[in-house]
């Protein structure tokens, strides 16, 4: 189903409004429930969270970041998530949090054994690899609960 979307400037900023639900891949820290679920402002099941791999793009450590970047690579791929049928507020609260270095584009993703149009949030040019790798197994064990606090500071900002 194609996402219809309309220009509305009185959301404040002017950006885009999704009027009907979008299915969304991850691949950084959004790929773990409780900070897709601060960010959102409601819980997710973990059913929610469905294995999908992006081809043609690499991950990165984010310079001097907590969190990852994707890089274009033509012959990379990552592996994340995608949910399924967010609502335009869900949408919303996602593009305030990823604020403006992201654009929300869509890309094609490998998952169950086929190929799905979903759309995700690229990072823009301001963003730069750091040499360190990131990995999700490890952020959760030794960055999660600092990141978890960090973001509930800026969401109340």
């Amino acid at each position: 189903m194609p996402t219809i979307v309309c220009d509305d400037a009185s959301d404040g900023d002017n950006r885009s409004r999704y009027v009907r639900a979008m299915d969304l891949f991850f691949y950084g820290t959004l790929m773990d429930r409780d900070v897709l679920g601060g960010v959102v402002g409601r819980p997710f099941a973990q059913d929610r969270l469905k294995p999908a791999t992006l081809a043609g793009w690499r991950r990165a450590r984010a310079l001097g970041q907590p969190y990852p970047i994707v890089l274009a690579d033509p012959a990379g791929s990552v592996d994340g998530v995608v949910v399924d049928r967010l609502g335009p507020e869900d949408v919303a609260r996602l593009r305030r949090y990823e604020g403006d270095g992201y654009d929300l584009v869509p890309v094609d993703v490998s998952q169950d054994g086929g190929v799905r149009l979903v759309h995700f949030f690229r990072p823009g040019s301001i963003y730069k690899p750091d040499p360190r790798p990131w990995d999700f197994a490890q952020w959760v064990a030794e960055e999660k609960s600092a990141f978890l606090a960090r973001i509930a500071r800026h969401l109340k900002a």
